[in-house]
């Protein structure tokens, strides 16, 4: 993306090997460095921001200790503006740790970077038209709006769980031998409590489908409220209902594009959660 972007401008990518020096790359003509930082996992608002500060004091850290190698890389080059590149920015009070590490990073004097160093913050936004544009070329969707959507935490919730599925899974399954009945919540609750797990794995190999899905499932969640209250199928019925319109919406996204396997992880979890804190539930 750094060189579709940023080519004419003369981009050039500095290698992780032997390290990185504090950039991904810079431009030879206009004197722009960029460095890169993606989350290891969804974090809370305020750890994000740790994170991101920490990144920050750490990578502007290295254009200090490397000044050496950085002028090899660099020849006559000055770096004048300094990108910090990660997918969201969520408190303005990283805004003012940048301002306050640019005054100290002019303060160094060092002889590769211009005396009007600048820090920028850059979140996925600006990148939005190329990524898309790459994409595209890939024969993949483009990926849309901002990476705001999240899925609930729900292993720690004081919800009566138990008592719910027991509940929901016999009136799924009237007249049936209690040890089948008990087999559906044991299955069912199996699925809910990995709820958690599954789904910040999807978001650690994949934020943006991580991302979409959330998108999806909080949409497609009021619908199913309404349903459980207006609806007169049987509760199996509903069940399946939303089970198959929730396949429907997410292998037929256009932006998602994950297949009929993942999709099925994904509303198996879905599904539990539902019925275990009631956002399916069921006249009786």
């Amino acid at each position: 993306m750094f060189k579709f972007k940023h080519g004419a401008d003369g981009y050039q990518q500095v290698p992780a090997s032997p390290g990185d020096y504090g950039i991904e790359g810079f431009t030879k003509r206009t004197g722009y460095a960029f460095q890169c930082y993606c989350p290891e996992k969804q974090y809370h608002q305020d750890e994000l921001y740790e994170n991101q500060r920490d990144k920050i004091n750490k990578d502007l850290g290295k254009l200090k200790k490397n000044t050496v190698e950085l002028q090899k890389i660099l020849g006559d080059t000055k770096i004048s503006t300094w990108c910090f590149v990660t997918p969201e920015i969520n408190r303005n009070k990283l805004l003012s740790y940048a301002q306050t590490k640019q005054v100290e990073v002019r303060a160094w004097g060092l002889p590769h970077l211009d005396k009007n160093f600048t820090i920028l913050l850059h979140d996925h936004e600006f990148y939005v038209q190329e990524f898309n544009t790459l994409r595209i070329s890939a024969g993949l969707p483009p990926c849309l709006g901002s990476p705001t959507e999240s899925l609930p935490k729900v292993n720690t919730s004081l919800e009566p769980f138990d008592e719910n599925l027991a509940r929901k899974c016999s009136l799924r399954m009237p007249g049936k031998p209690a040890r089948q009945v008990e087999s559906l919540v044991a299955l069912t609750t199996k699925s809910f409590l990995d709820h958690d797990t599954y789904f910040q794995s999807l978001y650690d190999r994949s934020p943006q489908t991580y991302v979409n899905v959330a998108r999806i499932v909080n949409a497609f969640e009021l619908e199913v409220q309404e349903w459980g209250l207006t609806s007169d199928a049987t509760p199996e019925q509903l069940t399946e209902l939303v089970k198959n319109r929730l396949m429907d919406f997410l292998v037929t996204d256009r932006n998602l594009n994950i297949d009929k396997s993942t999709a099925s992880e994904v509303v198996r979890r879905t599904i539990a959660r539902w019925l275990a804190i009631c956002e399916l539930d069921f006249n009786e």
